[in-house]
């Protein structure tokens, strides 16, 4: 096989390793529950959503562990801090519905 078949070879399965890793990697992290603003988040609707955020999350990270191996540093790492902002949101709309209820019981 003449060098530069070689090097176009090697390129392609370099991109497509690349696009596998990183298809990995975002598929995890997929269908995220949407996060309601507090100010039109009911008190069932956030309960109900802890348990959507729950079960994402745990769904998410076990898909996501078996990226590990195979998925770029960069982008496992994307992929990490995107479900930790997910984590986030939730925790300042609970924390925000349980201040205005407290707030209301005065």
């Amino acid at each position: 096989m003449p060098h530069a078949a070689k090097l176009l070879l090697a390129a392609a399965s370099l991109l497509l390793s690349f696009n596998v890793s990183a298809a990995c990697s975002m598929a995890a992290i997929m269908n995220a529950p949407k996060m309601p603003a507090a100010s039109e988040a009911s008190f069932e609707e956030v309960a109900e959503l802890h348990t959507q955020v729950d079960r994402y999350l745990e769904k998410a990270s076990s898909r996501l562990e078996r990226c590990a191996d195979i998925s770029d540093p960069f982008l496992y790492n994307v992929a990490v801090d995107y479900l930790n902002r997910v984590a986030a949101n939730y925790n300042s709309l609970a924390q925000a519905h349980n201040t205005q209820i407290t707030l209301s019981a005065r």
